[in-house]
This record gives C-alpha cells, structure tokens and sequence, in this order.
C-alpha cells in the first residue's frame, strides 16, 4: 500500500481501493492505521481526506531504527557491511 503514495502523490481511500482492489472501508482501515503510525499524514479536500507519506517522520522513525540496530546488533566482520 506505501508504494501507491511514491514520490509524494496525495491518494484518496477511493483511489487506494481501486488500485489495490480491496473495499474501500478496507482501504479506510489501513490508512486510519498508517495514519496513526506515524507513516502517514492526511488532509480534509471538501468532502474528500487525501493521504501522503508523512516524510520527516518516516525518516526520523528509520534513524531511530538505524541507531537502534547499530547498538543491539552491530554488524560483525563477516557482515558485507561490516567488510
């Protein structure tokens, strides 16, 4: 589903339903939870709610994961990272 809002378009749940092919209060569910995740932001259009990638917390919440893997797991010399 995050892959539909790429390069920052605004979708509305109609729009996500159809192209997923799911039901638009499916759609509306799992939005309402990106939404509260964190992942996405949202905004009243008239009638319509258009949602996007909320990017500055999305990157925030990937250097706190990033941070938190670089303590708990650091890579080892076998690691093509750690190479």
């Amino acid at each position: 589903m995050l892959e539909l809002f790429a390069g920052g378009v605004e979708l509305t749940v109609g729009t996500v339903a159809e192209r997923l092919g799911i039901g638009q209060s499916n759609a509306s569910q799992q939005l309402a939870l990106l939404r509260r995740g964190g992942l996405l932001t949202s905004r009243k259009d008239g009638k319509q709610v258009r949602y996007r990638v909320d990017t500055p917390a999305v990157e925030r919440s990937l250097t706190e994961l990033q941070n938190y893997l670089r303590t708990c797991c650091p890579p080892t010399k076998g690691d093509a990272a750690g190479a």
